[in-house]
């Protein structure tokens, strides 16, 4: 930031974006040195990204019914039914996962709203005898392609964002968050419900 405001722009401040990984090393009395040269800062901000939405999952090894692995479910991008669960997986329930509205939302808010559904849930599953429950796959695909349709009325997929997961190298590129809004998403959340958890497979385990 400038230190006055009676300095001109063109000294006022100047921003240099560097790519990692390279050697630095902080340089006294205020600079970062790498191999190929020494910049001096007012102020040095650490922009180390993260593997937004799916990375921490990822790095369970998550495995489901028959030994698949949430990274093969995933590996041409996150698909899950409304966020919520993951066709193959039964039992698992992810909070503000691909599909939600999650990180384009009150995050607090969505996360609350997840694990009000989730415990709803459970306890219509104690209440009917159900042990099993999992996202029926043509469901899930289907509200992947809603998802995707939606965010393509925006400029969104447009950048090479960390929405996308550009900013993670070899992860696909696929929009994550559901940009539609939490009012309408919440209300397709009930009226699943309402339809006795439509898209989703309720069973006993045998």
């Amino acid at each position: 930031m400038a230190r006055s405001a009676r300095r001109s722009r063109a000294d006022s401040f100047s921003v240099a974006l560097l790519s990692w990984p390279q050697a630095a090393r902080i340089s006294r009395p205020r600079g970062v040195r790498t191999g190929e040269a020494t910049y001096a800062f007012d102020a040095l901000v650490f922009a180390t990204g993260f593997d937004a939405m799916t990375g921490t999952l990822l790095a369970l090894d998550i495995q489901g019914a028959g030994g698949r692995t949430l990274r093969d479910a995933w590996a041409e991008g996150p698909k899950a039914y409304l966020g919520l669960a993951v066709a193959g997986l039964p039992n698992m329930f992810v909070i503000t996962g691909p599909g939600s509205p999650s990180v384009l939302s009150n995050m607090i808010n969505s996360i609350e709203q997840h694990v009000e559904w989730i415990t709803d849930c459970v306890a219509h599953m104690r209440e009917h005898g159900l042990t099993r429950i999992e996202a029926d796959e043509a469901v899930q695909e289907a509200w992947v392609r809603h998802v995707a349709a939606v965010a393509d009325k925006t400029l969104f997929p447009r950048a090479a964002s960390w929405y996308m997961g550009a900013n993670i190298p070899g992860k696909p590129r696929v929009f994550m968050p559901y940009v539609a809004g939490c009012g309408n998403y919440r209300r397709e959340c009930e009226e699943i419900v309402e339809r006795g958890y439509e898209g989703f497979v309720l069973g006993r385990e045998r």
